[in-house]
């Protein structure tokens, strides 16, 4: 008999996001960006750059932070149900529709800041959790 104590992990989905109500009835799926996922990011968002200042030849990260900031809401936005427009149409789970509720609509982002500070602080307890007990 196979002793099947100890941690998990589904190999097909690492990362699959976690559930949030919102008030009125949606819902929204969110997840922690991981490592993986926000070198990539970086990696399509910093370009390194170099000049010269005083004389000294510098180089710097030149950042698309309006890319990076889509990128990221695309990745920790996973999915959506329930949510609608004015007229009651369901509006689809896009990443132009991310990027349009993240940069537009005051309830919708801050509704998504504050869901992910609560996943990341569940996260930080899971990691603890399993750091004691590992």
């Amino acid at each position: 008999m196979q002793n099947n104590q100890g941690t998990r992990f589904d190999l097909a989905d690492l990362n699959p996001g976690t559930w949030f109500e919102m008030g009125g009835g949606g819902r929204v799926c969110l997840r922690v960006c991981a490592g993986d996922d926000l070198r990539a990011i970086r990696k399509a968002t910093v370009k390194k750059r170099a000049g010269f200042r005083n004389g000294t030849r510098i180089v710097y990260d030149d950042v698309d932070e309006d890319r990076q900031n889509e990128a990221i809401w695309d990745s920790c936005i996973v999915s959506w149900e329930k949510i609608f427009d004015k007229d009651g149409k369901p509006i689809p789970c896009t990443q132009e529709m991310k990027n349009l509720l993240m940069g537009k609509s005051i309830m919708f982002s801050s509704f998504i800041a504050a869901s992910l500070k609560s996943l990341s602080a569940i996260t930080e307890i899971l990691v603890e959790e399993l750091e004691k007990n590992g």
